[in-house]
């Protein structure tokens, strides 16, 4: 038996990235489609081959054929519609960011403890098929003891102006951008906990009032630095790069190029003992991991296994980005997950 999924939000990803993925998969089957303008749903529906439209996400939500509940939405929005869901006693799907502002990321987390709901954080890096094959070469010890890692994530300007309306985005390139590298930085930490972060922004290429480019350094309780430089402000142009120092060698992933995974392994002596190496990845329809990340949640809802991108997930990512903001306005390194 299928699965019943409602999505909220008509727009660009919506139509890009979660239908698809859902439609490939027939444990889930796509009921309806809700927007604040029906006739944006009507239009995606008609592309997509959804069967119900509604212009109330709450008629979405009493629809007694959905049991789970795809948000899709800009991020003022993540938290009212959830907690909302949950309340029905729907399960829920959150697309990155969790929420607005760690308050709010709070209230989802609170909803779904109160009311026994699943939340399952839209985050694709833990399951994009490259760094899979990345993370499965750091675990076979390569390239050593890890202590330094970096990601890079960069587009040249957002593709709705909603983004730069922090009352509806929460901030610029560091809640839209840099979580993506947070999700990979904690992924690769093994466990070891983000405890403190600094952080650098400015707007330099576009007229918002949010950042549209920004430099992030964390330290893990284990002492080992990430690095994370996230933007809007490539014009032309794309970033998506990942890059993990150990004691044994340094490897380096171009997520968006088609690079394979570089390996640089050897001694320390200087220009003769080092060797590269080139490791291939699979190709896969889904890339950049969503077909992946959609495929694991539905085995979470019919197998109840444990989820490699949970609401708690979300929540922790959300207090680094707090911290983030904290730290950029003081200027020194916040402490994550402890408010001043």
């Amino acid at each position: 038996m299928s699965i019943g999924v409602g999505i909220v939000g008509a727009g660009f990803w919506s139509k890009l990235v979660h239908i698809p993925a859902l439609q490939l998969l027939p444990g889930f089957r796509l009921v309806g489609i809700a927007s604040g303008r029906r006739a944006n749903a009507e239009a995606t529906a008609r592309e997509t081959g959804i069967g119900k439209t509604y212009d109330d996400y709450r008629q979405l939500i009493d629809d007694p054929d959905i049991a789970v509940v795809d948000i899709v939405t800009p991020n003022f929005l993540h938290r009212e519609i959830a907690v909302a869901a949950m309340a029905a006693g729907k399960d829920v799907i959150v697309i990155k960011p969790l929420a607005l502002n760690l308050a709010e990321a709070g209230a989802i987390m609170d909803a779904a403890a109160k009311y026994g709901r699943k939340v399952f954080y839209a985050e694709n890096v833990p399951f994009t098929p490259s760094l899979i094959a990345f993370k499965g070469l750091v675990d076979q010890g390569i390239y050593g003891r890890l202590f330094r890692t970096k990601s890079m994530h960069g587009v040249g300007k957002p593709h709705a102006d909603w983004f730069s309306d922090p009352a509806k985005s929460g901030g610029g390139a560091i809640i839209d951008m840099a979580v993506h590298g947070m999700a990979f930085q904690n992924w690769f930490a093994d466990g070891a906990a983000p405890v403190s972060i600094h952080a650098e922004a400015g707007t330099f290429v576009h007229d918002f009032p949010v950042e549209d480019t920004s430099i992030l350094t964390m330290r893990y309780a284990d002492g080992r630095i990430a690095q994370l430089e996230d933007s809007w402000s490539l014009p032309g142009g794309f970033d998506g790069r990942y890059e993990v120092f150990g004691t044994r060698g340094h490897g380096f992933l171009d997520l968006l190029y088609g690079h394979p995974i570089r390996s640089v392994l050897g001694g320390n002596s200087e220009g003769g003992s080092n060797s590269i190496h080139y490791h291939a990845v699979e190709d896969h329809f889904i890339k950049d991991g969503h077909l992946g990340m959609m495929a694991h949640f539905l085995d979470c809802l019919t197998q109840d296994i444990a989820c490699r991108s949970s609401g708690a997930d979300g929540f922790l990512i959300m207090q680094m980005v707090d911290a983030a903001y904290r730290s950029l306005q003081t200027g020194a390194p916040a402490k994550i997950g402890v408010l001043p």
